[in-house]
């Protein structure tokens, strides 16, 4: 009989079991039982490929001795047993408890989760036909969809990377449809990595496109841009007009929704028109009575003026007028003579020399 001493050390006792089995997940702890086993060179043991030797052997006297190869490949065996034992749930161990041998207990466990298997891939198989991108992230759904592959293939029933692909490609929405077709009528075969880095990059390029259609929105809705309406009259003035007129005014006096306050609105044709001075129809500011009247105030006039806009005494260049006049000249630094023949006249009708200094 061969010594306990002779016998190799349990090649499976370095071996930690991470993760006992239970009714829920045979396809993970047998990944790692087969690669424990298979790692020791003990498999033959649970499939029963491994020949078991004679018990017993004749001796020289002619009588029966243990046999000292079987005694250490039982020896082996058992160390494989008790290996399956604390790799297993108490559940599962009170099934498998009364095995003698390793392959014994294996087959048990087998028959116990075959039927699970198989359903399991149905499963799993019907998971990848039917999973959708939907919200998910290119990553988030990519790793769905690999983790579904995986656990196929540890159940037995693995399927090839270029099906994986065709359901990963399936599962997308139609605003990935350029993507799949390109990829799709390629020639050589999409690997599992290129589909992944395309994924991502055509996730980033929808989310650069998508951004820049809402911050046009953005500004469209608060009104952010140059709209086509801007406040520009048929004659292009030296004034601006106040901030409550909602744009860059280029007419000849200031503008308000109710009235015109300035120049003629060539916009507005009426019959007869009225006079910028006294309301009345009929003239116009030019050949009013009361335009050099310093001491005639409306009172609608004035009503008017004081409900349109306050003064703003702020000032704005306008980037779009030739020259720039002003009364206030120590605000200047520099200024010159106009020497033109123009004249500007104010809302009261009052007007002004061409000997002013101007700007």
């Amino acid at each position: 009989m061969s010594s306990s001493s002779a016998l190799p050390p349990n090649p499976l006792s370095a071996t930690a079991i991470t993760e006992k089995l239970t009714r829920t997940n045979y396809s993970i702890w047998e990944a790692q039982i087969l690669s424990a086993v298979k790692g020791a060179c003990v498999y033959g043991h649970l499939t029963g490929s491994m020949v078991v030797p004679k018990k017993e052997i004749a001796a020289k006297e002619g009588k029966q001795v243990l046999n000292p190869a079987f005694e250490e490949w039982e020896a082996r065996d058992q160390q494989i047993l008790s290996f399956l034992f604390a790799g297993v749930s108490r559940d599962i161990l009170s099934h498998i408890a009364k095995s003698k041998t390793a392959q014994a207990a294996w087959a048990k466990i087998e028959a116990m989760f075959a039927s699970q298997t198989r359903a399991r891939a149905v499963n799993l198989r019907i998971a990848l036909a039917n999973t959708k991108k939907g919200n998910l992230s290119a990553t988030e759904y990519f790793t769905k969809m690999k983790g579904f592959s995986d656990e196929m293939a540890a159940a037995g029933r693995s399927i090839t990377d270029d099906e994986l692909v065709e359901y990963i490609l399936t599962g997308l929405p139609a605003e990935y449809e350029s993507l799949v077709t390109s990829l799709v009528t390629r020639v050589e075969s999409v690997t599992l990595d290129e589909l992944y880095a395309q994924l991502l990059n055509f996730e980033i390029r929808m989310g650069l496109v998508h951004g820049g259609e809402q911050t046009s929105a953005n500004l469209a809705g608060r009104g952010g841009g140059r709209g086509p309406n801007r406040g520009r009259d048929s004659t292009r003035g030296r004034g601006r007009g106040p901030p409550s007129t909602g744009g860059r005014g280029r007419g000849q006096g200031f503008s308000t929704n109710s009235q015109q306050r300035g120049s003629f609105n060539n916009n507005k044709k009426r019959d007869k028109p009225i006079c910028q001075v006294c309301d009345k129809k009929g003239h116009t500011a030019l050949r009013c009575w009361y335009r050099f009247d310093e001491n005639y105030t409306d009172e609608k006039i004035g009503a008017a003026a004081s409900s349109s806009y306050n003064i703003d005494n702020n000032w704005y260049t306008d980037t779009g007028a030739s020259d720039h006049i002003t009364s206030e000249l120590e605000k200047l630094a520099v200024r010159e003579k106009y020497n033109g023949g123009d004249q500007i006249y104010t809302a009261s009708g009052a007007g002004s020399g061409h000997q002013e200094n101007s700007a």
